[in-house]
């Protein structure tokens, strides 16, 4: 049996919500900001269900102002020092990477036992010694072997063994991009198989071997734009070589504003492929529970998300800005419509001990400093 989640939100109505948000935050100079985004979460949450059942958003907007002021005073800090005490500022980077896998791991935490479904809370479980392991020792690990091939390669270059010194060059390519793709199938796995629904756990067998796959194809089809593109301004060239290569003419401006507009619309689509081609892929190696066994699909399209990419940029440029209710709508409306949940869920029975509400400064660390993880 399978189950497609719904959203039942509508633009005009979370426009409303939106608006009173904005006012209310610059009024109260950004206090009423943390209500502003639990009244927004708990709108999409809300809004959002499966087989009839909806979620719930159970985060305290003192928790979140609290979080919220400690994130303000991280990033005032971290901008005085840049500026002042380049020294400190260093300093202050160190401990920002030190402490940057127990943000990301307690933001994943934050935010699942914040969510409900059925009144069975979500839960995330990882340890925060794997956290270490993924978000830090193991980036460590990779970048120190592609900076010794690489050195080693350049040492090769400056002493005159030049066929030698290019392989240690390209070597450290590949060494990067399959580390890259082993990386993120390592935060994918720690993700996906501590996440529980109530004493319901989740599982996925994630295989590194899918992402560089995806990004090897990403990067065929980055080549193949850029050679239809450069084909096509060589053609155009071609008749007058002198209007597009002088500053001042008006043919070099247009060529420079479409290269700008080429290498936008081509990482939206380099975006939308591995977008698609991950979360599709992930959804289908999820499992819940033993007995019996729920599995989640995606069936998103690139085509389905770019033409949502494009109609949304198009909407924020058009009204500058004001159709953002409608755009988040539209969004959370798409990404329901293509997930799924396949299993009879009347049957699924899920206990949930009694999670506390606890602190937010993590997940508003995290935030501030864009650390966020999931699979959405």
């Amino acid at each position: 049996m399978e189950n497609q989640v719904k959203f039942h939100g509508q633009g005009k109505e979370f426009f409303g919500i939106w608006i009173v948000n904005i006012l209310l935050s610059c009024v109260t100079l950004g206090i009423y900001s943390a209500w502003a985004k639990v009244r927004t979460n708990q709108y999409f949450y809300g809004n959002t269900d499966i087989a009839g059942d909806r979620f719930g958003y159970h985060a305290l907007p003192k928790q979140i102002l609290i979080g919220r002021i400690i994130a303000a005073v991280c990033v005032l800090v971290w901008v005085i020092a840049n500026q002042l005490f380049p020294i400190a500022s260093l300093a202050l980077l160190a401990i920002g990477v030190a402490l940057m896998p127990w943000l990301i791991r307690n933001n994943m935490r934050f935010d699942a036992r914040m969510t409900s479904y059925r009144n069975v809370r979500f839960d995330f479980t990882g340890k925060l010694s794997t956290a270490y392991l993924v978000f830090l020792g193991l980036p460590v690990l990779c970048y120190l072997s592609i900076g010794v091939v690489s050195f080693f390669g350049g040492s090769q270059l400056t002493g005159g063994h030049f066929g030698f010194g290019i392989t240690l060059l390209l070597l450290a390519i590949v060494v990067g991009f399959l580390s890259y793709a082993w990386i993120a199938s390592q935060v994918a796995r720690y993700y996906l198989n501590h996440s529980t629904y109530g004493n319901q756990k989740f599982k996925a067998e994630v295989s590194w071997k899918i992402f560089a796959k995806t990004y090897l194809q990403a990067g065929l089809i980055w080549f193949g734009l850029s050679a239809v593109a450069g084909i096509a301004v060589a053609i155009v060239m071609g008749t007058d070589v002198s209007a597009f290569t002088s500053p001042s003419s008006g043919s070099f401006q247009l060529l420079i504003i479409g290269a700008y507009l080429f290498l936008a619309l081509t990482v939206i689509i380099i975006n939308a492929f591995i977008r698609t081609r991950i979360r599709n892929y992930l959804f289908g190696q999820v499992e819940v529970g033993d007995s019996p066994a729920y599995q989640l699909a995606s069936r998103m399209t690139v085509g389905g998300l770019l033409y949502l990419l494009m109609t949304n940029l198009a909407l924020l440029i058009v009204t500058i800005g004001i159709a953002t209710p409608w755009v988040k709508v539209r969004t959370a409306a798409y990404l329901a419509n293509v997930t799924f949940v396949i299993g009879d869920l009347s049957q699924l029975h899920a206990e949930g001990e009694a999670v506390t509400n606890n602190n937010a400064v993590a997940d508003e660390v995290a935030n501030a400093f864009d650390l966020g993880v999931g699979i959405g």
